[in-house]
Parts: structure tokens; sequence; C-alpha cells
């Protein structure tokens, strides 16, 4: 049992089943991770990150009414020390862009299972 707290992470994704899926999967790691809100677009993104001030929030690209790319630079703006996993199915030439948005890690949604756990550690800065 760890004695750290755990990380806190807002999900932001366009598809319930993805939040819901990401939801499951943070949970399994309970004793790591807490979900402490989930947003469907990237204007709720920032609205949630600016009122919780989570340690990270998991961010897909391509969302309605405001994309994650247009986001990153509000998220960072409301809450510099949330981190910030652009999470997404678009091709990896995507992830120079986001992290050149100010974006801490690029995950590819094929990879979640095996890396978005790890990643969320290593960019909070907890040992995996």
């Amino acid at each position: 049992m760890s004695t750290l707290a755990p990380i806190r992470v807002v999900l932001a994704d366009d598809e319930g089943d993805v939040r819901a899926l990401l939801g499951i999967t943070l949970g399994l790691e309970h004793e790591h991770f807490s979900v402490v809100g989930e947003a469907a677009n990237g204007r709720q993104a920032v609205d949630l990150v600016g009122h919780q001030h989570p340690d990270a929030i998991v961010l897909d690209l391509l969302m309605p009414i405001m994309g994650g790319m247009e986001a990153i630079p509000q998220i960072r703006e409301c809450s510099p020390e949330t981190k910030i996993v652009v999470f997404s199915a678009v091709a990896d030439e995507m992830s120079d862009e986001a992290m050149a948005a100010g974006a801490d890690a690029f995950v590819q949604k094929t990879k979640f299972m095996t890396e978005l756990t790890h990643t969320l550690q290593r960019v909070c800065h907890i040992a995996a």
C-alpha cells in the first residue's frame, strides 16, 4: 500500500465510452490514481481544471467546441502546475505540435493500456 496521495486526474475525451474505459483503467490502480472529473470537450476541460487544479489531465486532441490543442495553453494559464498528457488517436506527428503547445507527454490511444499509467506517474514524478 502506497503512503503517497493518489495522483488526481481529470479525463477529457468527447467519447463517454473512452472516458469510462480510462476511469476503469486508472481505478484498477486506485492507490495511485483518483479521477476527480470528466470533460466531453476542451471548454469543459479548461473549466474543470481551473476549478479542480488536478495533478494531471488526460486530454484528447480532437473534441467538439474546443479541441485539445486550443485547450493546452488555456490549461497552462489557469493551472500551471497541472501536467498535461495528450491522449490521442492522431499520428505521432501531432505529438511534436502538442509538446510545443505546452503538453508534458503524448500517449497514443492504441497504447494506453501499456503506457498511460506509467506516463502519468513519470510526469507527476512518482516512481512507477
